[in-house]
């Protein structure tokens, strides 16, 4: 077993997680009979296929084809290795494990050894910070506000004033130079071999994933050194616009308020937490992705976007742009705007935009007026186009000729980035009305805009999309294939008949052969324990998808006595080809075994029409299924 993990440590630990909880983390999950169905989180798409089947505790998309067991969930959502899976969700059941606590950081690949060299640098900040030495940082929180149990909430840290405090610290516990900086925590001496801390004499606020795993830092100077904040570099762990500060924390707040606030820095953040808005994330000072948005997505049915007054305008547009740039693909990702301005896609998510008072941050206006204060803002937020497209003609002068012609321009360009024409056209009659132009010729603009766009963009996504997802999923395999699998892995009289028949080479599909293997290895457990035993994603995708349709086989000894009647003629179609094969060549060479052979041949061909016939007759008897399966007797009756 992979990891040296036996499979009764895999089974307790299934048997211990709820997939619903772990998969509900990151989707928005709703009940469809005996599944649960939401967005899928690993491809973007409109109309839910992502399905959990609570029962079996698994998923399968049917969009994408990926699935899996909560193992497969973890490892691909987090993108650890199958041990790293394993210890997470044995941690979290209260399953031990063996030798868990004493394996080396590399025995388990690089991303495992870098998560616990940031939750042991994390550790050593947070020290630093409370335990003497950290008096400077203490005192900077006290003089910002920030009470003592939201700043051990959200682990906040600091890094002492010296070259080499968490060197030495970690280096004492056999962590490396080399995987210190591939974790960003060191930089190389520039003339001189050895290395140096990056943070020194800074408070430190660790940035953290979704599940509350350490990935890379902010550090804020506490001494006017410049530059006032500095970050971490990009690592394994830790991308850029893939991560939201405090996302890990407001998760759930998100869910219970169906609301995400947006805000720019860290201490925003924390202020905004400790005066009751425990939904609020921060996007670390990046322009904001379709990446951050998709994770807010998963939470919130909408973002309120909080900006100070005076720079308020530009940062909306800019925010506008982003979203709306070439690069992010509109049209694939599914975006439109609604008619309120807000962004959306499936699932709803409106984006709008609450303006601060003049020399206000969110932190300044809570220490200085409190909680009513920002809820007023925030209530008083307006959808981010709608936004935007006032400041495009409120920035121009309508009552002169080159004002109106530079804020139609600015308009026409605005709708052309919109995906959803109905929605633009509406946007475009606001806007004609405003200008005194005609809204038609607005819209003829924008469009024409839009074509230009699309064509510019179009060699770009022809070779992205000759490299898409399609290789990640195995082929449709035939019915009859499909359908003998199934059946043994949902029945287990089929695998009492079944299974000492066939040998892998009777299956063509590769995927489903893989799938065969396994049950073979373990015919007595159930079928989505199997996905321990599958080599990669494709196979537990399809695996997934087996399990997850949950067909109702209406009459299980007629399914088997069919299946068992197509394993014959498959068998007997083969020899048929050999013994074709042998008679040209005793034809060719005289052998006198020729009529022998012909009288094989004949007798094989009258047992491959009577069990047709029998199959047939089979198909047509069995009464039709409640669910997807092999009940078509049309699909039945052909030749397998």
């Amino acid at each position: 077993m992979p990891g040296g993990f036996t499979q009764q440590h895999l089974d307790e630990i299934r048997s211990r997680v709820d997939i619903l909880e772990i998969v509900g983390q990151v989707v928005k999950l709703k009940r469809a009979g005996e599944n649960w169905k939401g967005l899928c989180p690993f491809h973007t798409e409109k109309t839910a296929s992502f399905t959990v089947n609570p029962k079996r505790n698994i998923y399968h998309c049917f969009g994408c084809g990926a699935g899996g067991d909560a193992f497969s969930f973890l490892m691909r959502q987090d993108r650890v290795a199958f041990p790293e899976a394993v210890r997470a969700l044995a941690e979290r059941a209260g399953v031990a494990l063996p030798d868990a606590g004493t394996r080396a950081p590399e025995v388990d690949g690089k991303l495992e050894a870098l998560r616990r060299v940031m939750g042991l640098a994390a550790e050593f900040y947070t020290t630093s910070l409370w335990e003497r030495g950290g008096e400077k940082a203490r005192a900077y929180l006290e003089q910002r506000g920030v009470d003592p149990e939201v700043a051990r909430r959200f682990g906040l840290g600091y890094a002492p004033e010296s070259w080499n405090a968490l060197l030495s610290s970690l280096g004492r516990q056999g962590i490396g130079g080399e995987l210190l900086v591939q974790a960003g925590l060191i930089l190389s001496r520039q003339n001189q071999p050895g290395f140096y801390d990056r943070f020194r004499g800074r408070l430190l606020f660790p940035i953290r994933d979704v599940q509350g795993r350490v990935v890379a830092f902010g550090g804020r100077a506490l001494s006017g050194e410049e530059p006032k904040y500095l970050n971490s570099p990009e690592t394994p762990l830790y991308v850029k616009g893939q991560v939201l500060y405090a996302l890990d924390v407001a998760k759930g707040a998100m869910r219970e308020r169906s609301r995400a606030i947006l805000v720019e820095g860290y201490l925003d953040c924390l202020m905004a937490h400790q005066h009751g808005f425990g939904e609020t994330v921060a996007a670390l000072g990046t322009a904001f992705t379709t990446a951050q948005l998709g994770l807010l997505r998963r939470y919130a049915d909408e973002v309120v976007a909080l900006f100070d007054a005076d720079a308020a305008g530009q940062k909306a547009s800019t925010r506008l742009e982003e979203m709306m740039n070439d690069v992010m693909d509109l049209q694939n990702l599914g975006w439109s705007v609604a008619r309120t301005g807000g962004f959306e896609k499936a699932g709803h998510l409106p984006i709008r935009v609450a303006l601060l008072p003049a020399g206000h941050d969110p932190d300044s206006l809570l220490r200085a007026e409190g909680a009513g204060a920002l809820n007023a803002r925030l209530d008083a937020a307006r959808p981010l186009l709608s936004f935007v497209l006032e400041k495009a003609l409120g920035e121009e002068d309508l009552a002169t000729p080159r004002g109106r012609a530079n804020a139609h321009a600015r308009v026409a360009l605005i709708l052309s980035k919109v995906a959803n024409a109905e929605e633009a056209t509406a946007l475009a009659r606001e806007a004609a009305r405003r200008l005194g132009v005609d809204s038609t010729q607005l819209w003829i603009e924008a469009q024409q805009l839009q074509g230009a766009r699309a064509r510019g963009r179009r060699p770009e996504q022809a070779t992205t999309g000759a490299g898409g997802g399609d290789s990640d999923t195995w082929p449709p395999p035939v019915p009859f294939e499909r359908d003998l699998v199934a059946l043994l892995l949902q029945v287990d009289d089929a695998r009492v008949e079944l299974l000492p028949l066939l040998v892998e080479e009777d299956v063509v599909h590769q995927g489903l052969r893989l799938v065969l293997a396994a049950l073979r290895r373990t015919p007595d457990g159930a079928a989505e324990t199997l996905m321990a035993e599958l080599p990669g994603d494709r196979e537990r995708g399809l695996l997934a998808a087996l399990l997850v349709e949950e067909r109702k086989w209406v009459d299980t000894h007629s399914h088997i006595a069919e299946l068992k009647r197509r394993y014959h003629i498959r068998h007997r179609k083969h020899r048929v080809s050999q013994v074709t094969r042998a008679i040209i060549d005793a034809q060719a060479s005289g052998d006198p075994a020729l009529p022998a052979l012909e009288a094989e041949l004949r007798g094989l061909q009258r047992d491959l029409q009577r069990e047709a016939e029998a199959v047939r007759e089979l198909a047509l008897a069995r009464p039709g299924l409640a669910g997807p399966g092999p009940a078509d007797p049309q699909r039945q009756a052909g030749t397998p």
